[in-house]
C-alpha cells in the first residue's frame, strides 16, 4: 500500500513540474515570438495544473477512504 501512495505522491510532483515548465516555456516563446505561438504552451501548462489539482484531490480522497476502512 506504500508503493501505490508513494506512486500518487510522484504523479502529482510530475503534472506540478511540467505545469511549471509549459508556464516558463510560454513567457519565453511570448517574449521571444509572441502570444500568437504561446497560447498552446499556456494552456498546456493550465491542463497540467488542472491535472494536479485532480490528481491531488483524488489521491486525499482515496487517503481518507484507507483510513475510515481501519
Amino acid at each position: 500500500m506504500k508503493i501505490k501512495k508513494n506512486f500518487f505522491v510522484i504523479i502529482e510532483f510530475a503534472w506540478i513540474l511540467m505545469a511549471i515548465f509549459c508556464l516558463g516555456m510560454g513567457i519565453y516563446y511570448n517574449v521571444k515570438i509572441g502570444i500568437h505561438k504561446a497560447w498552446i504552451i499556456y494552456s498546456l501548462g493550465v491542463i497540467s495544473l488542472g491535472m494536479f489539482g485532480a490528481r491531488r484531490m483524488q489521491r486525499k480522497n482515496n487517503e481518507n477512504r484507507q483510513n475510515r476502512k481501519y
